[in-house]
């Protein structure tokens, strides 16, 4: 296992259930950040919605800090062995000079016993070497001695270094998870409050689908699909997309993983927290919203899985304010020059449902009406997963992996 190996959390089990708690990655910090856990008296929906952003940048920042401090242990636990740590090295090296120094004092007491022993045995014509040989032996055993007590010295010192560094690392990964802990709590208390606020409401009626999505995909090909928002509650909304799509396998690199949505300009790419900048408007009972993406695997990939989410976001200050629960399917990546299953797509029909337009987002305008597109293999699995792995270390410590993305939904000005 490399030191510099990056261990991702998995895909977050809030992504699973309606309107979960946004979040996205900033840098590390475990300081706790205060956040409402209900709207006070004369408590503004704006402030309350700042609130939530200072709640979900501290969340985001306890799961960076929680990546980090987890990487800090495996690099001083679970360490390549031809490039250990530099502490480690520090007391490999000390431990060596007490070893070799303890020997030399060996060598130094026989050499002083001998010339003991030799002088006792000396004639008159040899003992006075025999004596000088004596006196050589003991200023070199006194020598040896001192040499001895500080190369122990140091190698305890360096030994105390090390475990103190293992301690560090240990008590410094506990309390980002006691932080992330609390930042979630937070986020999910903030995000109540800013609910509550605007009485905002789950809405299973408010339905998306990644039509065309395969259940297998191959690395390196292009997989287009349609992200279609169908309106079958009692009200005219306004609503933009919410998506996650990452690669959620152990140790995946997020940069080989490609998403992109197409816009009145052309095709823009997505970052693993980001989702179209669009917005439906007046989106009326039993419309529906469509927008054209595809994602790619780099070719090089691995065997691996894709996580995606996708759900209907309410746009800011819009009433009713109605959040769409999510959808989630699971891709099975296979390597370059693999064949997917032949098995036909979700082979979803268009229905006489009509197709909405889309009001761009100021950077961005939406593609509607699209047909939905097919794709290759079975349609994909829905659910998302957790994926515990556990750190052989000293303190026996069970440390969650996978591959860590975080979703932030996005808001739009409010309609004037």
């Amino acid at each position: 296992m490399s030191v510099q190996k990056r261990r991702y959390l998995a895909v977050a089990a809030a992504l699973a259930v309606t309107a979960p708690v946004a979040l996205f990655a900033a840098s590390p910090a475990f300081a706790e950040t205060s956040a409402p856990v209900a709207a006070q008296a004369g408590t503004t929906v704006q402030e309350l919605e700042k609130a939530l952003e200072e709640a979900r940048t501290a969340y985001g920042e306890a799961i960076r800090a929680r990546i980090e401090a987890y990487d800090k242990v495996e690099a001083l636990l679970d360490y390549d062995k031809d490039n250990p740590p530099a502490v480690v090295v520090a007391a490999e090296e000390a431990r060596k000079a007490a070893d070799e120094a303890k020997a030399a004092l060996d060598a130094a007491v026989t050499r002083v016993e001998n010339a003991r022993t030799a002088l006792a045995e000396a004639d008159e014509a040899g003992k006075a070497a025999a004596e000088q040989e004596v006196t050589d032996a003991e200023l070199a055993l006194e020598d040896a001695r001192q040499a001895h007590v500080e190369a122990d010295e140091k190698a305890k010192a360096a030994g105390t270094a090390l475990d103190d560094a293992r301690v560090e690392v240990l008590r410094t990964y506990e309390l980002a998870k006691q932080a992330e802990k609390t930042a979630k709590e937070k986020a999910e208390a903030a995000e109540k409050a800013l609910a509550d606020a605007k009485k905002c409401t789950d809405a299973k009626a408010l339905r998306s689908r990644a039509v065309g999505l395969p259940e297998q995909m191959v690395a390196g090909d292009r997989v287009p699909f349609t992200f279609r928002i169908t309106n079958r509650t009692e009200h005219t909304v306004d609503v933009q997309p919410l998506t996650l799509i990452v690669l959620d396998t152990p140790g995946a690199d997020q940069d080989d993983l490609e998403v992109e949505w197409k816009s009145g300009d052309g095709w823009v790419e997505l970052e693993p927290a980001d989702s179209p900048a669009v917005v439906f408007e007046d989106l009326k009972p039993g419309e529906r919203a469509k927008i054209k993406m595809r994602l790619t695997v780099d070719k090089d990939t691995p065997k691996s899985h894709v996580h995606a989410s996708f759900a209907a976001d309410p746009v800011k200050g819009s009433v009713p304010c109605l959040f769409g629960p999510m959808k989630n399917y699971g891709i099975d990546v296979l390597p370059a020059g693999s064949t997917p299953s032949p098995t036909p797509s979700d082979g979803a029909s268009p229905s006489p449902t009509p197709t909405t337009t889309a009001t761009p987002a100021p950077s961005a305008s939406a593609t509607s009406g699209a047909a939905p597109q097919g794709g290759t293999g079975n349609l994909a699995a829905t659910g998302s997963t957790v994926t515990p792995v556990a750190l052989a270390a000293a303190s026996a410590l069970v440390l969650g992996a996978g591959a860590v993305v975080v979703s932030r939904r996005r808001k739009a000005d409010a309609r004037s």
